[in-house]
């Protein structure tokens, strides 16, 4: 069994799920790798404790292991590279060390190689909207909550197929409903619609359509509500995927065939896509995945703050 664990998603869900499979019921700790050195990291797990019992530390913000980086060299090993790689060589049995990453990991690394070839990596892709459906719709049911198809999906779509957002829109109704277990779409678009989901689609959409004005003002409102910049820089990247590979599918396939292929669930949406994707070149298109990435790092880094980031991105993309 392995005690030592890589994971990567651009989920905190899924990562925390990932991470509870791993620790079922036993007591962990908590790093965060921006707070914290990699030194300290690595006495902590070589640490023997006089009891004998397996210490389960999961490590946050792990981006030693992705693009993120920066080196110029994806195969040059770095004396923090080095540390770990003599630990792997020779870890400590009792310490199961829990690696997580919102980032890309970069498999030319000799450490990721290393854990790749003897420990666990673990990389887990964006949930498509069945996918989300069946894992709320199941965990919903154990809870004896009933909601029918048309309502989760209504909640999913307008979500922007983003599950840590679905999960948030979740709690919110369970908080409105308490002790009855019977939701209704009617219900569902009063808590949710007019305070998160018709700004959601405001916001990318003015944003893609280049309004800076009313893309400044619905980000605010979001900021307001509790969405989080990270939130809406990921609902950003989303849209603009989509609109790339649109832009790349759809002389050649049917407007049907790319929603199927995109898992797009709303011809309104894919219209709205096509209305908007002439603004921008490809090559725009795919510098603006890079510029997102590249804030995304500098935040979790703790060079910049998250809402100057994402107004930063806001601005460059309706230049």
């Amino acid at each position: 069994m392995s005690n030592i664990y890589l994971i990567s998603s651009s989920s905190i869900h899924l990562l925390e799920e990932e991470v509870q499979k791993i620790i079922k019921d036993n007591i962990s700790e908590t790093i965060d790798l921006n707070n914290i050195s990699l030194d300290q990291v690595l006495e902590e797990a070589s640490f023997i404790s006089l009891f004998d019992t397996q210490k389960y530390l999961v490590i946050k913000n792990a981006d030693l292991f992705t693009t993120n980086t920066r080196s110029t060299n994806s195969e040059k090993i770095s004396s923090k590279d080095n540390k770990l790689i003599k630990y792997l060589e020779n870890p400590n049995d009792h310490t199961t060390l829990i690696f997580t990453t919102n980032n890309k990991i970069d498999h030319k690394k000799k450490i990721v190689k290393l854990i790749a070839e003897h420990y666990s990596l673990i990389e887990l892709p964006d949930l498509k909207a069945r996918e989300i459906y069946d894992k709320v719709a199941f965990n919903l049911k154990k809870e004896d909550y009933k909601i029918d198809k048309d309502t989760l999906y209504y909640i999913i779509n307008n979500s922007l197929n983003n599950y840590d957002i679905v999960l948030n829109e979740i709690a919110k109704i369970k908080l409105y409903y308490q002790d009855e277990k019977n939701i209704k779409l009617d219900d569902v678009k009063q808590i949710v619609s007019s305070n998160l989901i018709d700004n959601n689609f405001k916001f990318t959409d003015a944003v893609m359509s280049k309004d800076i004005i009313n893309s400044y003002k619905t980000m605010d409102d979001l900021l307001l509500l509790g969405t989080t910049p990270l939130d809406l820089m990921g609902m950003l990247a989303r849209l603009i995927r989509h609109t790339l590979l649109v832009k790349k599918l759809i002389n050649n396939h049917s407007k049907t065939e790319v929603m199927r292929l995109l898992s797009i669930n709303s011809p309104y949406m894919l219209d709205k896509i096509i209305n908007n994707m002439n603004l921008f070149t490809e090559k725009e298109l795919e510098d603006f995945l890079i510029l997102i990435c590249d804030f995304n790092y500098q935040f979790k880094s703790g060079q910049i703050d998250s809402k100057l980031a994402l107004e930063l991105i806001v601005m460059q993309i309706c230049k």
